[in-house]
């Protein structure tokens, strides 16, 4: 049946028989279409020609009003240029006849002029007796010299000017702005206006010398022309070589001007050069007034001497791109010329008497806006024509061709409706019964894209689609999905689009059937993919909290018994100790700071995975660090017996830019496996310079060699890797998480370097860690505090007299080396030389050893264990071999007062408790309270303390307090809490926070709180001194003073203080004798035993000004230092009777009690 329906409906739609017929309609159709419309079009071309000729007929015209407005601004700038060119030609004959026939008027004017002038310095205000005249402030420079004759010559030539001046073309147009000069060929004479006296004219021109002033006015009034070779003839015309004009800036005042430079001459010699300074402005006034629009003159160098009008278009067209090439200035007759340049229209022509190029602007706006009323009336009636025009064709195809058309087009546009819908159509297509779902034509599509081969099936799936539309509302079209059941079980996903038409004249339904089955698996697939990935990111999130919150955890609780650990160190160094208990408990310190790190170390791995580590870059001395590092580990080293050496490469400065707690951590970790697997041998820790990348122009190299137990090639495979060391025998022997050197790779990378790692079993290993560092800026050259010594340096270890000898000459010595005793010459033995020995003296033979030490009169031993702080053993004084700072105190206190002075007992100085005002703290842990409560003490503040925010902001009163110091997490009000109250009151209060963390989103929401500066726990007494006084600007006053580790004299017994104010005084008498017999050598010893003795006394001032005298008495001699030890003298005189006035003070209680 559905075939048969199918079959009728194509019998009843093709109509072969009407086939031959249509192809006749169709071509008559088509043809009759191109004359009609043909047609139309070519008339409407026409129309639109006229119209277009018509619009550029106005626009020509008006080019052409454009050119008549520049002709008037041409013609009133020409006629400005003529009549000032020919004004100063007859001023030009006027003053070469005057000159040139009247000497004996102008004798005659000049000479009393001439007097007062010599009289007044060569200086002289010449002013006319009329009521116009101009004063002219005349000068000389070597005009005494001059001939008399000539002289008053000038000055009455001058006194001319100042009478008619006022009555030239320039004055008169420039409305008294004028300013004119004039001098003579020799330079000796000038004169100028609008000046009453020579200061007024030095400050206009910006110089201070009369000199300076007659440089700077002649040395461009020639504009790059030869004026020596005009000839003196009369001058006839406007073009004379005799009169130059250009654009340039007025000295005076710096306006843009016009100068005019007139060269006056009699008998073929120039007498005179007159320059005369226009403002530009005036120019800028005589062209407004004479001409409407905007205009631009410019040099024939493309400088740009005035503008009128729209400045907008200036900036829009490239004038001197335009002008560049055409030199308009050299053809002055040549008609102007209209030139377009980004989309504005430029009029151009030359100025007469000058080399300068007028350009008259115009924008394509302005034509639009000239000629629119034109233009609109033409486009109007063209519109109408046109209109006229096509609605006449329009009703005639309509009215005429259309209705005889119509017949024969529906038949084709029916038969090729039914082509493209059934035959061609891919997807499943067909004409439904709106009421019953009966398929009225289908494809063969339907049933594939439904997978149905049974007609009955489709055409009952048809019918479910209809009635399933009815349920969807009154909308003529739907579209919904459809899921089919297949007879094997699976579903398959139809796209169903339904409308509503008309197939021969009966209502229907079009419907259309799309397979997306794939497209709903795959859309079903991704939103799996989507959930699943949406509950992994939740979980990453969480677990990246949950690290986050443990690192901050663990940071605050282990950092806060450690801050009170080191704090209270910290406090007890400043108690009077021994110099041994000072030393042991400076090595307590040391251990609890590599605790510290170890803590650290963990903590910054998981900064590091979290992304929360930060680099603070700041200036740190690269010695210290080196010896720090050292010293730390000396100790394991020397059990080991390990010798550990460090050296430092010359070249480098001596303060460097980095992130030196991470460099430090790093040197730390290598140095601490450098000792671990390494039981014999040395080990060495090296910096030098590292080679230079497109990275970074300065880079660091340190290096770690060692003589350990050495890597294979499988081992430094994996040496970098978390949790990882090199086998399972080295973990069971030498212990150790493997998480440090992992560590040490991500800080290297953090600090854009590098770390690296070379090694042979059995032999040793270098690790290599290259960092960039700039070298900081040092204000001063570098110290020598030995310069002129003598030393001499004994040591078995060539690294330690490499890096000693070398640093002993940095620091000025002369420095003679030797590895035994018996290898010493005895020609290197000077009188007063101090024998240094480093290391231990087991390498060579006692015998020869004192034999040697016999020779020298102080003698100083540096070894691993030797103390911080200089001591006196066995007639020698000991000091660390780690610790520079401690060998150079030593060899400061090499002088017979000093030695006997060095004392076990070192004392440092208190602050004055309340001397530098009151502190508030907040802070809930007790402990720490107490703690920073004493090291705010220690440095001279009185505190109140407070136990939460809260507490702290009730007790805080404006205008009390020096600073708050706040913890950031307390209970009932934590610090961010307390900062933002503060702040409400006290914009300028120095708020600083103390935390156990230095996460940069942590100091991200102090600087948002109003927090000044952030304190990272465990806090040091240097620290919180430095942070203190950057805000809180009193030094402290203190009781002693410690200079290098030596006190003053209320720390040095009374036996010591009275050997120093004998010896000096008795230093003083040799002092004064040795000058007086002008003895240089003499005076260079005794400054240098009283520099020994203030060093180890801690006048370091005092001690500075021997070192400098003695240092320019070895460079200079007595004779150039007379002064300074005069000087010098003065000020160790006041410096012991300050120690003999304290001596009475400290015998007084003794004699009461």
């Amino acid at each position: 049946m559905e075939h048969s329906q199918r079959r009728q409906v194509s019998n009843g739609g093709m109509h072969t028989d009407a086939v031959p017929g249509g192809r006749e309609l169709s071509a008559l159709h088509r043809h009759q279409r191109r004359l009609l419309y043909g047609g139309g079009c070519l008339l409407s071309l026409l129309i639109l020609l006229a119209a277009a000729s018509s619009i550029l007929s106005g626009i020509n015209r008006y080019h052409a009003q454009q050119r008549a407005v520049f002709q008037d601004g041409q013609g009133a700038m020409d006629y400005f240029f003529v009549q000032r060119d020919r004004a100063y030609a007859s001023s030009i004959n006027a003053s070469d006849t005057l000159w040139a026939t009247r000497q004996d008027l102008l004798l005659q004017i000049g000479a009393p002029i001439a007097r007062d002038f010599l009289a007044q310095g060569q200086r002289a205000l010449v002013t006319a007796s009329n009521k116009v005249a101009v004063p002219w402030l005349t000068l000389g420079r070597d005009a005494d010299g001059m001939p008399s004759s000539k002289l008053s010559a000038y000055l009455g030539l001058i006194h001319e000017y100042s009478a008619y001046t006022a009555t030239t073309v320039d004055f008169v147009q420039s409305s008294g702005r004028l300013t004119v000069y004039a001098y003579d060929p020799s330079g000796e004479l000038f004169t100028v206006t609008g000046f009453q006296d020579e200061a007024e004219l030095l400050r206009a021109l910006k110089v201070s010398t009369r000199e300076q002033a007659f440089a700077l006015l002649m040395r461009s009034e020639l504009h790059g022309r030869n004026m020596d070779s005009v000839s003196g003839k009369n001058v006839q015309s406007a073009n004379d070589e005799r009169m130059v004009s250009y654009y340039g800036l007025n000295p005076f005042n710096g306006e843009p001007s016009l100068i005019g430079c007139t060269t006056l001459m009699a008998d073929g010699s120039i007498y005179l050069r007159r320059i005369s300074l226009v403002p530009v402005d005036n120019l800028k006034q005589r062209l407004v007034d004479e001409a409407s629009g905007t205009f631009a003159i410019f040099t024939h160098e493309g400088d740009m001497v005035l503008e009128t009008g729209v400045s907008s278009l200036f900036q829009q067209a490239d004038l001197s791109s335009a002008l560049q090439n055409r030199e308009l200035w050299k053809h002055p007759s040549v008609a102007p010329v209209l030139l377009r340049q980004h989309g504005i229209y430029l009029v151009v022509g030359s100025l007469r008497g000058v080399d300068w190029t007028m350009v008259h602007l115009y924008s394509w706006r302005d034509v639009v806006v000239a000629e629119r009323a034109h233009a609109t009336k033409v486009a109007a009636m063209l519109l109408l024509i046109l209109a006229v025009l096509w609605i006449l064709l329009w009703r005639m195809d309509r009215r005429g061709f259309a209705p005889a058309l119509e017949g024969a087009s529906r038949v084709y546009e029916s038969e090729a409706l039914n082509r493209t819908i059934i035959e061609t159509s891919p997807i499943g297509l067909c004409l439904l019964d709106p009421e019953s779902g009966h398929p009225i034509l289908q494809n063969d599509m339907v049933r594939r894209v439904a997978g149905i081969g049974d007609a009955a099936e489709t055409e009952a799936l048809l019918g479910q689609l209809v009635s399933h539309v009815k349920t969807l509302g009154d909308s003529p079209t739907h579209e919904f999905l459809w899921m089919l059941e297949l007879p094997d079980g699976h579903f398959r996903h139809l796209q169903v689009a339904m409308s509503a038409a008309h197939y021969r004249h009966q209502p229907i339904q079009v419907c259309t059937l799309r397979d997306v089955t794939v497209q709903a698996e795959l859309e079903e697939n991704l939103r799996r993919a989507q959930h699943d990935s949406e509950q992994a990111r939740v979980a990453a999130e969480s677990a990246s909290h949950a690290k986050s919150h443990f690192v901050a955890t663990m940071s605050h609780e282990i950092r806060t018994p450690l801050n009170g650990v080191l704090g209270h160190l910290e406090l007890l160094a400043r108690s009077s100790l021994g110099p041994s208990q000072r030393e042991r408990l400076g090595r307590i310190r040391q251990s609890a700071d590599a605790l510290l790190a170890i803590i650290s170390d963990v903590l910054d791995f998981s900064r590091i995975e979290a992304g929360q580590l930060d680099i603070d870059p700041a200036p740190f001395s690269l010695r210290s660090l080196i010896e720090q590092s050292a010293l730390l580990f000396a100790p394991a080293a020397q059990r080991n017996g390990v010798k550990l050496y460090f050296a430092i490469d010359t070249e480098l400065a001596s303060t460097y830019v980095s992130d030196v707690h991470r460099i430090r951590q790093i040197l730390n970790n290598l140095l601490s496996n450098a000792v671990k697997f390494t039981q014999s041998g040395r080990i060495i820790l090296r910096v030098s310079p590292g080679p230079s990348t497109t990275e970074a122009e300065s880079w660091l190299r340190f290096q770690v060699i060692d003589s350990g137990i050495g890597m294979n090639e499988q081992q430094l495979a994996q040496l970098f890797q978390p949790f990882a060391q090199a086998d399972a025998s080295i973990a069971r022997r030498y212990g150790g998480s493997g998480l440090g050197l992992a560590l040490c790779q991500q800080m290297s990378q953090l600090l854009g370097g590098r770390i690296q790692a070379e090694s042979t079993e059995s032999v040793g290993s270098v690790f290599t860690l290259d960092i960039p560092a700039k070298a900081a800026e040092v204000s001063a050259e570098a110290a020598k505090p030995l310069l002129g010594r003598h030393l001499a340096l004994l040591s078995a270890a060539p690294e330690w007299r490499a890096e000693i000898g070398s640093l002993l000459t940095v620091w000025g010595a002369t420095v003679t080396v030797a590895a035994l005793p018996a290898d010493w010459p005895l020609n290197a033995i000077h009188a007063g030389d101090t024998l240094v020995i480093f290391g231990m003296s087991g390498a060579w033979n006692q015998e020869d050893e004192q034999v040697l030490l016999s020779r020298y009169e102080y003698v100083i031993r540096a070894y691993a264990e030797g103390p911080l702080v200089p001591e006196l053993r066995d007639q020698a004084i000991v000091v660390s071999c780690y610790d520079s700072q401690a060998l150079l105190s030593a060899l400061g206190m090499e002088t017979e007062n000093a030695a006997a002075s060095v004392q076990h007992v070192v004392s440092e100085g208190v602050a004055v408790r309340g001397a530098r005002g009151r502190i508030l703290l907040a802070e809930d842990n007790p402990v720490n309270r107490e703690l920073i409560q004493q090291q705010l003490q220690e440095l001279g503040f009185d505190v109140d303390a407070a136990e939460h925010g809260a507490a702290a902001l009730g007790k805080w009163v404006n205008g009390k307090y020096m600073a708050v110091l706040t913890d950031i997490n307390m209970p009932q009000m934590d610090g961010y809490e307390l900062a933002h109250a503060l702040r409400v009151h006290d914009r300028e209060l120095p708020i600083l926070a103390i935390t156990a963390t230095a996460l940069a989103s942590e100091k991200a929401r102090c600087r948002e709180a109003g927090i000044s500066d952030v304190l990272l726990k465990p806090l040091t007494l240097d620290r919180l001194e430095e942070v203190l006084s950057r805000y809180v600007p009193y030094a402290p006053k203190t009781e002693q003073r410690i200079v290098s580790g030596i006190v003053t004299d209320k720390v040095f017994p009374l036996h010591v203080r009275r050997v120093f104010v004998d010896r000096g005084m008795s230093d003083l008498v040799v002092l004064r004798d040795a000058m007086a017999r002008q003895d240089a050598q003499g005076l260079i010893d005794v400054i240098h035993g009283f520099k020994g003795a203030l060093l180890m006394l801690g006048e370091s001032d005092a001690a500075r000004e021997c070192s400098v005298l003695e240092s320019r008495l070895h460079e200079a001699g007595l004779a150039a230092v007379t002064s300074d030890v005069s000087h010098l003298q003065q000020i160790l005189l006041e410096v012991v009777q300050r120690y003999e006035a304290g001596l009475g003070e400290s015998e007084v209680p003794a004699s009461g009690g």
